[in-house]
């Protein structure tokens, strides 16, 4: 089954939606070592499409969509 997440980046004023299995995503680890959370923050797991793209469009940012590599 496959788990969604929401990527929020406040500096850039965006949010993501990614599948947990995706390269940018790695199941809301990302791609960086460590995580200080001052700047973004992983939303998440979800269970189904729809519950990840309303979680995503409720942080109300600017650039708001789903990732170009993994496509949910």
């Amino acid at each position: 089954m496959t788990r969604y997440w929401v990527y929020e980046n406040w500096t850039h004023k965006r949010a993501r939606i990614h599948r947990s299995e995706c390269s940018h995503c790695n199941d809301g680890r990302g791609t960086q070592a460590s995580h200080s959370g001052r700047n973004d923050k992983w939303h998440g797991p979800f269970s189904d499409r729809r519950a990840a793209f309303t979680a995503a469009e409720r942080l109300k940012q600017e650039d708001t969509r789903p990732c170009a590599v993994c496509d949910p």
